[in-house]
């Protein structure tokens, strides 16, 4: 019997901040987004629209947020949601119980398109940093604020200090507070983005950073590093597409 094929395949990327939707056309073809909403603001309306309007075989999911979770198995009851106990095409050396979907997608896409040594950065609302190790076993990593949750903290946290944009200051020697803000955010945060990739062994292996802040926070620590939008939806339908073949055996 032929194996059975998931394409063309809904790939479903449900973080704290937003959900994309995007397709995938066949094994190894780029993620098209078809589709971002806010998490808040996700509705089992919006998704029910959303795969009316979309024609795909299967759909395939990683959720952070539980309440998401609910909101796209409303929507959509055939979405298949990655799990603890989803077949994963890696070895892993951490607690599966407490590794969230979207760090195991990205360690698929690492050993999908390396296969070992590689360290993957994720910068949304928190940034995850996890190593794909010589043997090609996920090993584990760190876990830290996003570039944007720490603006946003230190403002609420504050009486008079304003949210700032995360974008690199021209100089470190801020002339005004907000000047000032951004050189000790954007500067604290490079410093803690570059020891934790010294810490967790990046030196000699292949790094990627992917998630929303990606690009400025390369920027910022002036690593030599791989930026790709797209890691984690690649993951996603790696492991959409192997655990399709697991169940129809």
């Amino acid at each position: 019997m032929p194996p059975v094929s998931c394409y063309p395949l809904l790939v479903i990327d449900a973080g704290n901040s937003a959900v994309k939707f995007a397709t995938v056309d066949r094994a190894g073809a780029k993620p098209r987004i078809v589709a971002s909403v806010e998490t808040p603001k996700l509705t089992v309306t919006r998704v029910r629209t959303i795969f009316r309007q979309i024609r795909t075989r299967s759909a395939v999911a990683s959720c952070v947020v539980p309440s998401a979770a609910i909101i796209l198995r409303a929507g959509c009851p055939s979405v298949s949601l990655l799990e603890k106990s989803s077949a994963l095409n890696f070895r892993t050396d951490v607690d599966r119980r407490t590794v969230g979907a979207d760090r195991l997608a990205n360690m698929a896409q690492a050993a999908q398109r390396f296969g070992k040594n590689v360290l993957v950065a994720d910068f949304g609302t928190a940034a995850t940093f996890d190593l794909l190790d010589e043997g090609g076993r996920f090993a584990g990593g760190a876990i830290a604020p996003g570039l944007r949750t720490l603006a946003t903290a230190l403002s609420q946290g504050t009486a008079l200090l304003p949210v700032i944009e995360s974008k690199p200051p021209r100089t470190m020697m801020g002339k005004n507070t907000r000047d000032a803000l951004r050189s000790g955010l954007c500067g604290g945060y490079a410093g803690l983005v570059a020891h934790l990739l010294e810490q967790l062994g990046a030196d000699g292996r292949q790094v990627i950073f992917t998630g929303g802040d990606a690009g400025t926070v390369a920027k910022l620590v002036g690593e030599k590093v791989v930026v790709e939008p797209l890691w984690t939806l690649r993951g996603i339908a790696v492991l959409g597409a192997l655990n399709t073949r697991e169940a129809s055996k």
